[in-house]
């Protein structure tokens, strides 16, 4: 019995990514149609996936930086303290959101996975890579900026690595929540409760100096933790923050991709009877 639970613990990774790139087309075609249809039959266009980034960032700016005066980053100045809330709020605007669209994608395409036969981790998948591509763009306009203004250029070779785990580890936890919404739909509302929660949990909007020694240790239960770390000193130093948090992103992100594989896997020929 054990034998056979490893077994296709280690199989499930290899033939969602299989599936995944087998319907590459279909998948392809869905992420643009995602992102497309976000604003279709406005006037803006996808002008607006580049104004949405940006008056998200004045608002932030204002609030923390000019009225709660936060001070964060390297040097604790006003421009320093910008520049480490937007390489974490960014990050993490994609994960939520991601996770939200995630875990309500099988349900939404109910009648879909009914009457035919899809390859229903495409579902998931293109609802966690569409906002890669969202605010996506934002990260691209900060890396652009770091690079202009102090010659950043290992921004270049590490973001795409970092966001690569990103997309591994989001897409694990959105196959856990959209696999289990199906038998249990309060699960939507249990993610939303969770995201709100997970922001402040995260230091996003602080720094971990700043907590006390026991919080502070408490980080290193957070997956989201790792992560943030090394975007915030991609974009501050143009580094990663340490081979000791690289190590603990890719245990997290290869952790929930291959349970979150394995899960949906194991319980996607149910979907169709359930929803």
């Amino acid at each position: 019995m054990i034998m056979r639970y490893l077994k296709e613990i280690s199989e499930s990774p290899w033939i969602v990514l299989k599936n995944l790139y087998h319907f590459r087309n279909i998948l392809h075609q869905m992420v643009l149609r995602e992102v497309k249809g976000r604003f279709a039959g406005s006037i803006g266009g996808l002008f607006w996936h580049f104004i949405h980034p940006i008056i998200m960032v004045f608002i932030y700016l204002v609030v923390f930086v000019y009225i709660f005066k936060l001070r964060v980053g390297t040097g604790g100045g006003t421009g320093a303290s910008a520049v480490y809330l937007m390489a974490g709020i960014f990050p993490w605007i994609i994960l939520a959101d991601g996770l939200s669209r995630g875990t309500s994608a099988l349900i939404e395409n109910a009648n879909l996975i009914q009457k035919t036969y899809f390859p229903t981790e495409i579902l998931t998948a293109k609802a966690v890579l569409a906002p890669f591509i969202n605010f996506g763009i934002a990260l691209l306009l900060l890396a652009a900026f770091r690079i202009f203004t102090d010659g950043l250029w290992g921004i270049l070779v590490i973001l795409p690595f970092i966001l690569l785990l990103q997309v591994f580890f989001t897409i694990g936890l959105a196959f856990i929540c959209s696999a289990f919404s199906v038998f249990f739909r309060d699960i939507l509302q249990v993610v939303q409760i969770i995201v709100s929660i997970w922001v402040y949990a995260t230091p996003i909007f602080y720094e971990t100096s700043m907590l006390p020694a026991w919080a502070a240790n408490l980080m290193y239960i957070n997956p989201l933790f790792p992560f943030i770390s090394m975007y915030h000193s991609l974009f501050i130093n143009g580094t990663i923050a340490s081979w000791h948090m690289l190590g603990l992103s890719l245990v997290w992100a290869g952790g929930f991709y291959v349970f979150g594989a394995f899960v949906f896997t194991k319980l996607k020929a149910e979907f169709a009877d359930w929803l």
